[in-house]
């Protein structure tokens, strides 16, 4: 039994919220997003149990693999298909990504504890260089030896490096970036 998924559902900020907010099905989605193609159940749960566990694959109990499976089997991808977020051909005992998902990846940024958010920082930067640049137009000393294109400079590589690092930053903070999910890189 194939799963179809319902593109037009994955567009709700609130369906990413709700079925992401249990973390085995977090964790199944970013590893099926590093894998971008088919994979067998088992090695889905036993991806999903050594992150859960904090250990590798090859040093999981049986039990811990069974509670995992058994999990992900009879609830956790029924929901992720019937919300069109994976593809779970029950038959073959296989799972994929589904193409719709990608919908849902502007709500997936993860964001660090301790950080300011992006916006903010954005604001920021532009009351500085509002600043910087009120104080050469009125040509007030250190800032009037300098010529006005240099301070127009200034912004603009002011803005392109916090660009740049914005988005690696964000990059690196995704489902399906990385090895571990973002949640468990953020506590080593």
């Amino acid at each position: 039994m194939q799963t179809q998924h319902t593109p037009d559902r994955l567009r709700s900020s609130d369906l990413a919220y709700s079925v992401l907010s249990d973390k085995r099905r977090r964790y199944a989605v970013h590893y099926l997003k590093q894998r971008d193609e088919p994979v067998p159940l088992s090695e889905l749960a036993e991806q999903v149990a050594a992150w859960e566990n904090d250990k590798p694959v090859d040093e999981l109990t049986s039990k811990e693999r069974k509670r995992v499976y058994i999990a992900m089997y009879q609830s956790h991808l029924k929901t992720l298909a019937k919300e069109g977020i994976v593809d779970y051909d029950a038959d073959r005992g296989v799972v994929s990504i589904s193409q719709a998902f990608a919908d849902l990846d502007v709500y997936l940024e993860v964001v660090s504890g301790g950080t300011i958010p992006w916006s903010l920082y954005y604001v920021g930067l532009s009351i500085v260089n509002a600043v910087l640049l009120l104080v050469a137009w009125l040509e007030l000393w250190p800032f009037a030896t300098v010529p006005d294109l240099a301070w127009g400079g200034v912004v603009l590589v002011s803005f392109a490096i916090s660009a740049f690092v914005q988005t690696y930053q964000t990059r690196r903070m995704r489902f399906g970036d990385g090895v571990p999910p973002p949640e468990l890189r953020e506590r080593s």
